[in-house]
């Protein structure tokens, strides 16, 4: 009866270990890595079919600054106008494949130049991470499933350390000081040359003629908080925008209140300063 016992679950481990789905077989991670291979050179050579026959008519694309596309056709033809207007150069090395039964996740980094085909017109280029599903099909052949890729370059009008956008609040949190201490260097340093601030009159203000003011004392700031600033920067250029509550007169007549503003600044030899300034009370 033991000896039964025991030929019978020799069986079943058998039975078991044949049904188990194989593992990372070489063969299925190098025909995944043929397969990023194969993207690599449609993108480089501006095959949109050959894109598409990676793909199959569920395959999901969730690529960066793209809207997501659903099968091979829609990723084809989210392609092919690319293409047209520009030359690649890209790379997808594959960092990792892990494949189990039916199923394969690769992940890797990606870099790409776009070069356009019309004169006068500026490259560009962008990189980050990828992570591609496989569904191996009814051939043993893999297919895309899911894409979903990111980008590693910062947001149009911020910068990868921030250290901009944390340049000029503090700047604006200096000029409200300022104000309230009637600091004529900090506005000297503040302040761009050409400045010249408005409000929602039209009235207009130099840089001369607000220091004068300040000197004078024609205006009086007891008090300002800033808050709900944000900064969009483009290269030596930025804009600022937010909300001061400040409390201040103007020629003795008073001016308190909340002020919508929207500042520009120009960066020169490495310094931020306020070339515009704009600015409505909140009713």
């Amino acid at each position: 009866m033991k000896t039964i016992y025991a030929v019978s679950f020799c069986v079943l481990l058998l039975l078991v270990s044949g049904c188990a789905p194989k593992v990372n077989d070489p063969a299925d991670v190098q025909a995944i890595k043929k397969s990023m291979d194969d993207f690599e050179k449609a993108l480089n050579a501006g095959d949109a079919g050959a894109v598409a026959a990676l793909m199959t008519e569920k395959t999901i694309w969730a690529d960066a600054n793209v809207p997501v596309a659903v099968g091979a056709e829609a990723i084809r033809s989210q392609w092919q106008p690319f293409f047209g207007q520009f030359s690649l150069e890209f790379s997808g090395p594959v960092e990792d494949v892990r494949v189990t039964g039916e199923v394969a996740v690769a992940r890797g980094t990606w870099t790409m130049k776009a070069t356009p085909k019309a004169q006068n017109e500026t490259d560009f280029s962008d990189g980050g991470n990828w992570m591609v599903v496989f569904a191996r099909q009814s051939d043993a052949s893999w297919k895309w499933d899911w894409l979903v890729a990111n980008s590693s370059q910062p947001l149009p009008g911020s910068t990868s350390s921030g250290e901009d956008e944390k340049a000029l609040f503090q700047i604006e949190r200096d000029w409200a000081d300022a104000a309230v201490k009637g600091d004529l260097q900090a506005f000297d340093r503040i302040l761009a040359a050409e400045f010249v601030a408005t409000d929602e009159t039209g009235e207009t203000v130099s840089k001369k003629q607000l220091l004068a003011n300040v000197r004078s004392g024609a205006t009086k700031t007891e008090s300002a908080a800033q808050s709900e600033m944000k900064a969009f920067v483009l290269g030596d250029m930025a804009v600022v925008h937010g909300l001061v509550t400040t409390r201040s007169t103007l020629r003795e007549k008073d001016q308190s209140g909340q002020y919508r503003w929207t500042d520009t600044f120009v960066k020169r030899d490495g310094r931020w300063q306020c070339a515009t300034s704009y600015a409505v009370k909140v009713q």
